[in-house]
C-alpha cells in the first residue's frame, strides 16, 4: 500500500482534467438557447437576452400581437432582432418558444430560437 500515496497527486490531476469542458462549435440548425451560438449561412448567430416579449399569450385575447426582440450577437455586433423581421444582413429570428401565457413566467433557460438568413 506505500505506492498509492505517491500516486494520489497524479490521480488528482486526472480526476480534475477529466471534469474540463471543451468549448462548443456553434450548431449549424439555426436553433440555438439564450448564450448558445448556432449557424445561419455564413453568419455566427447567438442570443443575449430578451428585451422585450409583448406577444399576446396564447390564453388570452388581445387586439394587437405584440412583438418579441431579443438582443443577438450577429458575428461582431449585437442587435435587437424582432420576431418575423429580417435585420438589414438578412438575419431573421424565425421563432421563438415557448409560447407567452397568463399563467407563467419564461425562465431564461426555457427560451429556444431558430434562425434564419435571407441570401440575395
Amino acid at each position: 500500500m506505500r505506492i498509492l500515496p505517491p500516486l494520489l497527486p497524479l490521480l488528482s490531476l486526472i480526476a480534475i482534467g477529466a471534469c474540463a469542458t471543451l468549448p462548443q462549435s456553434p450548431r449549424s440548425d439555426g436553433l440555438a438557447r439564450l448564450g448558445e451560438a448556432t449557424r445561419v449561412g455564413s453568419q455566427t448567430v447567438r442570443p443575449l437576452s430578451v428585451v422585450e416579449d409583448s406577444r399576446c399569450p396564447e390564453n388570452a385575447r388581445c387586439i394587437t400581437a405584440g412583438r418579441l426582440i431579443v438582443a443577438t450577437r450577429v458575428g461582431r455586433e449585437t442587435r435587437n432582432l424582432e420576431l418575423g423581421k429580417p435585420d438589414a444582413s438578412g438575419v431573421t429570428l424565425d421563432s421563438a418558444e415557448p409560447a407567452k401565457r397568463t399563467d407563467r413566467r419564461i425562465l431564461p433557460g426555457a427560451w429556444r430560437f431558430h434562425f434564419s438568413v435571407i441570401t440575395p
